[in-house]
């Protein structure tokens, strides 16, 4: 049997009685890791989600990085032709990568909450999230109207 064989070659290898696997992980370079390095790995690492792309692009990032992948700008440029912002017309090649929800009070770098803002929008949206209200323009697409000063909304989804 090839698996029994494999087993064989791989506890007299490291020393383990033949047919006998020690416990532990088995890891692509062909090395265990013994079980206390699995439990201290598990007590001490931090798990993060990665989305990535066919490519192997990273998508979604949730909080551990605040600013976009490139891979993420290539998807959102697809995505938007202007900033998200209703009316405004710079190119969202010439904007900077805006999160839906604002990273300081908890927002992800998930493809589907990123788009992109103009330096202006970006900045106020920030300042003043009053002035805006948010709004699903399709699956995975935001778009934000600015409202003047007392016109002022609460911002919802």
């Amino acid at each position: 049997m090839p698996g029994a064989s494999l087993g064989s070659a791989l506890g007299a290898s490291l020393g383990g009685p033949l047919g006998m696997v020690p416990p532990g992980l088995l890891l692509a370079t062909g090395q265990v890791l013994p079980v206390s390095s699995v439990h201290r790995l598990a007590r001490t690492s931090t798990l993060v989600r990665i989305v990535m792309n066919a490519d192997g692009q990273v998508l979604d990032m949730g909080r551990k990085v605040r600013l976009a992948t490139p891979a993420q700008r290539r998807a959102i440029y697809a995505r938007y032709a202007t900033c998200w912002i209703d009316g405004c017309p710079l190119p969202a090649t010439m904007c900077q990568i805006d999160h839906a929800d604002n990273w300081s009070t908890g927002g992800l770098t998930d493809l589907k909450l990123l788009g992109p803002a103009c330096q202006f929008h970006n900045r106020d949206r920030y300042q003043h999230p009053d002035r805006y209200t948010r709004r699903n323009v399709g699956e995975d697409r935001w778009a934000f109207t600015y409202h003047r000063l007392g016109q002022a909304r609460r911002l919802h989804e």
